[in-house]
């Protein structure tokens, strides 16, 4: 066997600890949103998009997953999942369609394009 590597010794679990870090910190966010400004349809619509978000960057990181085609379709599908969120909210601004647009256009092509 050979020696394990710096990034696998320190990188790897300083990554892990940042990305418990940012999705605790995203989920207190939510919650603080969700008793400051209700149960409405715009929050719980955010909500829900965060979740997805957090628990997807989650198995992606603590099951190495990222670079497989499961983790790709299911991320591309998020950023476009979130560009509508935000278009059912009511936000038609540039990031917004750029999510949509981007989000679609990355799920079609690794829809469409297979290794």
């Amino acid at each position: 066997m050979s020696e394990p590597t710096a990034y696998e010794t320190y990188g790897k679990p300083i990554i892990k600890g940042i990305v418990v870090f940012l999705i605790s910190l995203s989920l207190f966010a939510s919650y603080s949103i969700l008793t400051q400004e209700g149960a409405s349809l715009d929050v719980l619509g955010d909500i829900l998009v965060t979740l997805y978000i957090s628990v997807l960057v989650f198995y992606g990181v603590f099951w190495e997953t990222m670079d497989t085609r499961r983790f790709r379709l299911a991320l591309y599908f998020g950023v476009l999942l979130w560009g509508a969120e935000r278009f059912v909210s009511g936000d038609d601004s540039f990031l917004t369609v750029a999510l949509i647009l981007g989000g679609l256009g990355m799920l079609i092509r690794e829809l469409y394009f297979k290794n």
